[in-house]
């Protein structure tokens, strides 16, 4: 019986490969959040919580006391930044098990990573203050956060599918 089910369950697999491979990429997903969510608690309300009344302003980029500071900034770069690198190395070898040459692969992922990064950073100068206006500053950092990698998986699945780490 079990033997059945296990075979019924690789049936499926095969027969359901794009969803399988979307199933699997938000379940690595969910440890890359675990990690992302880590690191931005780490440097939001701890290393970096000493800089949160002063403004940050670097091009588009606006930081101001409202939107959390050099503390929001800094806090939403390094993490991103640390998940990502782990996502790589994790969606590379577990969802897309891909085989094509890993240096292009990851020039690919770091072009992808860096126009993304700069997506999440800019949204927070349009969108934390009004949310956190709503929900307060501690649950406005969060929901941005969430809407930041809301919006990073769903750009990043179909392009690692279909150009970053494919199969030859």
């Amino acid at each position: 019986m079990e033997e059945r089910k296990q075979g019924a369950f690789t049936l499926w697999k095969e027969r359901h490969k794009g969803l399988w491979q979307f199933i699997v990429f938000t379940l690595m997903s969910g440890i890359t959040t675990l990690v992302d969510l880590g690191t931005f608690v780490l440097f939001n309300f701890w290393l970096l919580a000493p800089y949160r009344m002063q403004p940050f302003f670097f091009g588009p980029f606006r930081y101001s006391v409202e939107n959390g500071g050099l503390t929001a900034f800094g806090a939403f770069a390094a993490s991103f930044a640390i998940s990502q690198t782990f996502n790589f190395f994790l969606q590379r070898k577990t969802t897309f098990k891909a085989n094509n040459n890993p240096a292009t692969s990851a020039a690919l992922y770091a072009v992808m990573v860096v126009g993304v990064y700069f997506v999440q950073l800019y949204l927070p100068t349009l969108l934390r203050a009004p949310i956190a206006g709503i929900l307060g500053a501690t649950a406005g950092d969060f929901a941005m956060k969430l809407i930041n990698m809301t919006i990073s998986m769903l750009i990043q699945f179909p392009m690692n599918k279909y150009v970053i780490m494919r199969n030859n």
